[in-house]
């Protein structure tokens, strides 16, 4: 029994170290950790070449020039870059890219050109629960499938593996928080996996409260 529980919980890791350390290609800024700082809104507004370095914003297919930057959508602008001092939830780091309706209802986006790794099979990203994206490449749709959770995030993945090696614009459209985009070069985990990965995720969090009890024991 315990060696089956080390087990998964060495393939728990291994999964858990998938998602960071691999090649992104020439995409950049995909974890939104990079503004051009200080941002100083004016009209609770700032550049978007600023907030968000390598993105471009459109709404109702028109690009646009700025995004909001820590409050809620207002007047012509669906997008907003939340940050430090932001009173909404940061999914991963410190920033985060929040998408809504702007005027009339209109269709939020935000997207960049760029080259996918050469063995790129698969992506993931962040989003809060409740959010709903649709993403494409160079105009091709990418399904997509729940395959994990953070403590405030839902993880979303989608095979890329037809893609790969390809120059194309990589488009999120929809609303709600968005963060942490991923390449990886592992395909995106069966159900099964997925089943394990969840048990293993579990047993580290109980292994380290186990570990924290001690540490601390009188």
């Amino acid at each position: 029994m315990k060696t089956n529980l080390l087990k998964i919980s060495i393939i728990a890791i291994l999964l858990l170290q998938l998602q960071q350390g691999h090649s992104q290609g020439t995409f950049v800024n995909l974890d939104f950790e990079n503004p051009i700082l200080p941002l100083v809104p004016v009209n609770f507004q700032v550049p978007i070449i600023k907030a968000m370095p390598g993105w471009t914003g459109y709404i109702g297919g028109i690009q646009i020039t700025q995004v909001v930057y820590n409050t809620v959508p207002i007047g012509s602008s669906g997008i907003t870059l939340q940050g430090p001092g932001s009173l909404s939830p940061i999914l991963q780091g410190q920033y985060t890219v929040a998408m809504g309706p702007g005027q009339q209802g209109f269709t939020t986006a935000i997207g960049q050109t760029g080259t996918l790794p050469n063995n790129a099979q698969s992506m993931t990203f962040y989003i809060q629960s409740g959010s709903a994206f649709s993403v494409t490449f160079a105009g091709q749709q990418i399904p997509l499938v729940a395959v994990g959770s953070t403590s405030n995030a839902t993880i979303v993945g989608g095979d890329i593996s037809s893609f790969a090696g390809q120059t194309g614009q990589l488009l999120f459209q929809g609303g709600g928080e968005l963060d942490f985009i991923q390449f990886s070069p592992s395909p995106i985990p069966e159900p099964s996996c997925l089943a394990l990965f969840g048990i293993g995720t579990l047993l580290l969090g109980v292994f380290r409260k186990l570990n924290w009890a001690r540490r601390t024991r009188p």
